[in-house]
């Protein structure tokens, strides 16, 4: 049986009873490695002019912004046999931003909750999901666990770490989220895994907030799909507009917010990053770029 260390908020020794009016009750490698030699300059050259939302979210979210695309500019990659140094930089530094933005709309999501006063907002909750949990889950249908909640109880089949844990003072439930930046479909097999965790999350989230010391009326499990192409189940999914819905406090201006800080910047390095790349295929600056060749005639 795994052993699982709930989250501090449960070592606080406090009961939040969260009131249908809203607040809660008072109480107490062998490979060759290179380094990317950018970043002090990352902002210059910038051409990108997306207005970035200041007041959206917190000064230190759009610092940490800008420290996610320095970092990456500093981290040490592995060229690939295939690409070569230069192309391996350029990729291994995109891919590395655009995992970083993931992180970042978790970030941005939280910032913009907690500053509005209504929610108390976990991040990385630690969650056992119990055997009678999933068994219920199994012999249920999609329509039956909506209304379905069971006691935190019996064997643990598994522990899980979920995204977000929103609890909303104003109204007596609660919000379990995983976030997903979802520019691409996910594969098929990490959508079920996923799914099937939200849906266990969510009929043993009443018990599990209690166990946190939150007692609420509800709580639902979502799959909060910031570009809409993820793929999930559409009972799950909560997408575009919906998201600030959801919340009733503006969430998505806090994440392009932040994504316009981490555009900027990233775009800034671009022209160096291509001229490393460029370097590396014996082309100048001043050099014609190679034509794309035609495709065969038919």
């Amino acid at each position: 049986m795994p052993i699982v260390v709930s989250h501090p908020a449960a070592h606080r020794g406090v009961r939040h009873r969260i009131s249908a009016r809203g607040q809660p009750a008072p109480s107490p490698e062998h490979h060759t490695r290179i380094t990317v030699p950018l970043g002090s300059a990352a902002a210059a050259g910038c051409g990108f002019t997306h207005a970035v939302i200041p007041r959206a979210c917190g000064s230190e979210l759009l610092t940490a912004a800008e420290a996610a695309v320095d970092g990456a500019l500093r981290a040490t990659f592995v060229p690939d046999p295939l690409l070569g140094p230069g192309l391996s930089q350029l990729g291994s530094v995109l891919a590395s931003v655009v995992k970083r933005h993931g992180g970042l709309i978790e970030m941005a999501m939280t910032d913009a909750l907690e500053r509005s006063g209504r929610y108390i907002v976990l991040r990385g909750v630690a969650m056992p999901i119990t055997n009678p949990t999933q068994e219920l889950v199994r012999a249920s249908t999609v329509a039956q666990l909506g209304d379905m909640s069971i006691a935190l109880s019996g064997p643990v089949a598994q522990t899980v770490f979920l995204d977000l844990v929103v609890v909303d003072r104003h109204e007596s439930r609660a919000i379990i989220a995983e976030v997903k930046r979802g520019s691409g479909k996910n594969e098929a097999r990490k959508v079920h895994q996923v799914e099937w965790i939200l849906r266990c999350a969510q009929v043993q989230g009443r018990a599990f907030l209690a166990s946190l010391g939150f007692e609420v009326a509800s709580a639902r499990a979502v799959l909060i799909d910031v570009y809409g192409r993820a793929g999930y189940s559409d009972d799950l999914t909560i997408s575009g507009p919906a998201i600030d819905g959801l919340f009733a406090v503006p969430v998505t201006a806090a994440v392009e917010a932040v994504t316009a800080v981490l555009q900027r910047r990233l775009r800034g390095a671009v022209p160096d990053l291509l001229t490393v790349a460029l370097a590396s295929l014996g082309i100048g600056e001043d050099d014609a770029l190679p034509r794309r060749p035609e495709p065969p005639a038919r």
